[in-house]
């Protein structure tokens, strides 16, 4: 999974996710070219982690 996050605004970020790198790659080129500055293209990394709590 692909997700391009763009500034929004003050603070506020837009995240649209995506299944494939070259869909994510089209959506940032529709950005830049209706002007946006910044886009930033992120892949999600699946992760194990374990927790041990004792009490």
């Amino acid at each position: 999974m692909y997700f391009v996050i763009v500034p929004g605004g003050f603070c506020a970020y837009n995240i649209e996710s995506f299944e494939m790198l070259d869909e994510a790659k089209d959506w940032v080129k529709e950005l830049i070219e209706v002007g946006h500055r910044t886009a930033r293209l992120a892949q999600k990394i699946p992760m194990k982690i374990k927790v041990a709590v004792e009490f």
